[in-house]
């Protein structure tokens, strides 16, 4: 019996031997499992550390070379990416990463991929140029009135349902004054005369603006956008449109780049000089650089003017010219007393401080404490337009705030764009601007400024050129 108690006693200290020996082995395997899920954490947390970084470092890079490209400009060629990429050369490598650029195919705007990368890790944006979003025969940033006989050819909007088309004429962000010569005004009218004195809008061929869309002024009589009614400026006439930025819809740029911009035109074979404020100063450099440039070869005649323009020169010079013509004139009236026929191209004033826009003494205009308005120049034209202004804008600061002044015969095929906020432009005769998308495009061909697409920033993997 003692034997068999002692057996017993064996066979469960072995059983519980053996109890502790798996509990222990559980444990341990228990132990290892946690270490490496801990492992494996560590590792993760250290590849999303890593990841981290690297996007980080290739953001840097990458907000770098936009806003080098946002205040500097950037000028891109397909058959030369490389100079692209030693303009940004202050952001090429920075934090480590490094940049890449490739050009959009077949992209109808000419749209480029900038990329930065490190390591693994790659972020994009898409480059762009600026459109030229408004689309009309004439658009200014201030308010504008028209005196005579017009007969405009407006901007082709959207096409209708019916075949009708959202026209545009107009684009102003002030009022307009629509008004042909009253009956007598300048003497007497011969039938002919008398028959052009309205201001009509019509497309070529058989194209035809909407009802709607269509201004039409005759009978001496006065549309102003003043009138509350609005019964005779039609939807082609846009008035008090807010939020205009000209410079920036036209060149890319914000209006503070604009030293950036004539830069570039300079890159692009432009011409550029000062009139230091005498506007007779201005003709002749202008009428050379046409006749200079005048080519097929040329994409366009660029010509930056900086200070007062008179384009005043009769019939005995044109700026006459198959190949379009961009006329800049910056921080200076533009004048013209007689007749052009024709200006291909875009005409585009502006001013560089938006706030600086009293043109009195170039005008040759005094304004007393009490305002009576005189005028002396030693200009001709000029002395001959001012009184003109003067006995028409009878609000001495409205007279004052005249950008051009038109008195004659003015044909163009292109835009006339007047970038002065608070300006008053006055065209005063006969005014037969025709609107040319094509020829607006040719006009700024080279000159658009690159600017990141909203919404096109983005991460990708692998990085470019790898994977």
């Amino acid at each position: 019996m003692k034997y068999i108690a002692e057996y017993k006693r064996d066979q469960e200290g072995m059983a519980t031997l053996a109890v502790v020996a798996s509990i222990a082995l559980i444990t341990l395997l228990i132990v290892l499992g946690a270490s490496r899920r801990a492992v494996n954490d560590i590792q993760q947390t250290q590849a999303k550390i890593t990841t981290e970084q690297s996007l980080s470092r290739a953001w840097a890079a990458l907000d770098c070379a936009v806003a080098k490209i946002k205040h500097d400009g950037i000028h891109l060629s397909k058959d030369d990416v490389a100079a692209g990429i030693a303009q940004l050369s202050p952001c090429q490598h920075i934090a480590g990463s490094q940049l890449w650029l490739d050009p959009w195919q077949n992209s109808d705007r000419g749209m480029w991929h900038l990329y930065a990368t490190h390591a693994q890790q790659q972020v994009g944006v898409t480059l762009a140029k600026a459109t030229g979003a408004r689309r009309s025969s004439f658009v200014t940033s201030g308010s504008a009135a028209f005196y005579g006989g017009n007969t405009w050819r407006p901007a082709k909007g959207k096409k209708r349902e019916d075949g009708l088309y959202e026209c545009h004429s107009i684009v102003a962000g002030g009022d307009v004054m629509i008004r042909p010569r009253t009956s007598g005004e300048g003497g007497p009218e011969s039938e002919e005369e008398k028959s052009e004195n309205k201001f009509t809008v019509s497309l070529e061929s058989s194209d035809k603006c909407a009802p709607e869309y269509k201004t039409e002024i005759s009978d001496y009589t006065v549309a102003d956008s003043r009138d509350e009614t609005g019964a005779r400026l039609k939807k082609d006439v846009q008035t008090n449109v807010e939020n205009m930025d000209l410079f920036k819809e036209y060149f890319g740029a914000p209006r503070a780049q604009w030293k950036t911009v004539r830069e570039q035109f300079e890159r692009q074979g432009g011409t550029v000089f000062s009139t230091h404020g005498d506007p007779s100063e201005c003709y002749d450099p202008l009428l050379s650089a046409v006749s200079n440039s005048t080519s097929s070869e040329n994409a366009n005649i660029k010509v930056w003017v900086d200070g007062p323009c008179d384009l005043s020169r009769g019939e005995h010079a044109v700026l006459a010219s198959d190949v379009p013509i961009l006329l800049v004139v910056q921080d200076g009236i533009l004048a013209l007393r007689g007749g052009m026929d024709a200006f291909n191209g875009v005409i585009y004033q502006f001013t560089s401080t938006p706030s600086d826009n009293d043109f009195a003494d170039q005008w040759g205009m005094s304004i007393s404490e009490s305002g009576q308005m005189s005028c002396s120049s030693s200009n001709s034209n000029i002395q001959e337009l001012c009184p003109m202004i003067t006995s028409t804008v009878t609000d001495p600061d409205q007279a004052r705030h005249v950008p051009f002044w038109f008195h004659g015969s003015f044909i163009t095929k292109g835009a006339f764009i007047t970038d002065v906020p608070d300006g008053h432009s006055v065209v005063y005769g006969s005014f037969k601007p025709t609107y040319s998308g094509e020829i607006l495009q040719k006009s700024f061909a080279g000159l658009r400024q690159w600017r990141p697409v909203g919404n096109s920033y983005h991460d990708i993997k692998p990085p470019h050129g790898e994977g």
